[in-house]
């Protein structure tokens, strides 16, 4: 419910990061609309080697191969729009190198254009610094590849800790993209506040 009531926020800061009128700023806020209002604190752009729907499978189900802290990665679709298949709802499950978990509920599954996660804390056994989390990921083929842009939205679980956080989560966006561009191909673009 919180996620719906909050929507209004994000649409208004993701359209205001995307050309006005754009296909990609109407689809972003249309999206929007399923997420949150934590603040938008990092845009992450990268370019892959293949199609969107390539990039979205590997991304999505093989983190474990570009994060070395990640062993495994499962997914629990029972509460997928789409039951027993990847949709909305669907749950990734992150199984870290020491048991700890992280389970990342997708908000949005558009492919081959876009997807969406939050972390629910509660279900998870791996605590995180920020009260409320979300990666919007956007994918364009762009003739060569394909460029892919992540918005990192996330608010510091204690008040006054996000310039602490947010260069720790930053430093780890960038690490983790960097590592998955060495490992599936692309490049590493940049990375930047909103």
């Amino acid at each position: 419910m919180f996620i719906r009531t909050c929507a209004v926020a994000l649409a208004a800061v993701i359209a205001l990061t995307l050309p006005s009128g754009s296909v990609a700023a109407q689809t972003a806020v249309a999206k929007a609309q399923t997420l949150t209002q934590a603040m938008h604190r990092r845009i992450v752009e990268v370019r892959f080697d293949g199609a969107p729907l390539d990039v979205i499978a590997k991304l999505l189900t093989r983190v474990d191969l570009f994060d070395p802290t990640i062993q495994q990665v499962r997914f629990d679709h029972s509460q997928s729009v789409t039951p027993g298949a990847m949709g909305v709802g669907s749950r990734r499950i992150c199984v870290f190198t020491d048991g700890r978990e992280l389970v990342e509920p997708l908000i949005v599954y558009d492919p081959p254009r876009a997807y969406a996660y939050t972390v629910d804390a509660d279900a998870s056994t791996m605590a995180l610094p920020v009260r409320e989390i979300v990666l919007f990921y956007e994918f364009a083929d762009d003739g060569s590849g394909t460029l892919v842009t992540i918005h990192a939205f996330y608010d510091p679980k204690i008040p006054g800790t996000g310039p602490v956080i947010e260069p720790v989560l930053t430093g780890t966006l960038r690490r983790t993209f960097q590592t998955a561009t060495e490992i599936f191909g692309g490049e590493y673009i940049g990375d930047r506040k909103p």
